[in-house]
């Protein structure tokens, strides 16, 4: 009997994805390869539409206590179906979102050019979304709510390695390489951050972790 795949995810999941991918009957390892943390900011109390990049930029701008009784009556836009959950989670009713920031941004040229936005985000983040604002007039404020942290180690040679963001991707090639790795990506801005001559990469069909797990399963043999 031929040994195991062995399978890496740059994150921690939560234990019920973790057991779905144990089930695969693969060697799974998991590891954080980034952390985020909250970094102070100020808020204008302006009336403007509010833009979330992600469920990170949730979780900072609600660990000021005082902001969910300021920003709960406000119309938000956001970037993931999860983070759409976070901001309901809070209280926050959202009026759109999309699975990527490149829709979204489309989605308010057509819909909502004559709103002003107030983008709460990282600071590490493409500059796509904000150019697009700008090339077409839109008048958006970013607050800068969070910033990411490398996490890199060597860890060895894995046959699957999931990457859920650029981050991510630059924080593992640091002290590891990709060999004949499979890579599944959680989209194709995280696609983007793999080495050009890296053939072998997979594009979830959804950016969810479900969708991942699925396209791991898809790799292993029958």
């Amino acid at each position: 009997m031929s040994n195991p795949l062995k399978i890496l995810s740059t994150k921690v999941l939560s234990p019920i994805q973790k057991n779905r991918m144990i089930e695969l009957g693969a060697r799974y390892t998991e590891r954080n390869f980034i952390e985020t943390e909250a970094i102070p900011f100020t808020y204008s109390e302006a009336n403007h539409t509010l833009l979330f990049s992600s469920q990170n930029a949730v979780q900072s701008v609600f660990s000021k206590t005082d902001f969910e009784l300021l920003l709960k009556n406000k119309k938000c836009y956001c970037v993931g179906e999860k983070t759409k959950a976070a901001l309901e989670e809070k209280g926050l009713k959202v009026a759109h979102f999309e699975e990527n920031a490149s829709n979204l941004t489309d989605f308010i040229v057509k819909n909502a050019k004559n709103e002003a936005f107030l983008f709460f985000c990282g600071k590490e983040r493409r500059p796509d979304l904000e150019a697009q604002m700008r090339l077409h007039k839109i008048k958006l404020d970013a607050v800068e709510v969070y910033q990411t942290i490398l996490k890199p180690k060597a860890i060895g040679a894995f046959d699957i390695v999931l990457f859920y963001s650029p981050s991510g991707v630059r924080s593992f090639l640091q002290d590891n390489n990709l060999k004949q790795t499979v890579c599944i990506c959680i989209g194709p801005t995280t696609a983007e951050a793999l080495p050009v001559s890296k053939r072998q990469i997979i594009i979830a069909t959804s950016p969810t972790i479900e969708h991942m797990i699925y396209q791991t399963k898809k790799q292993l043999p029958s």
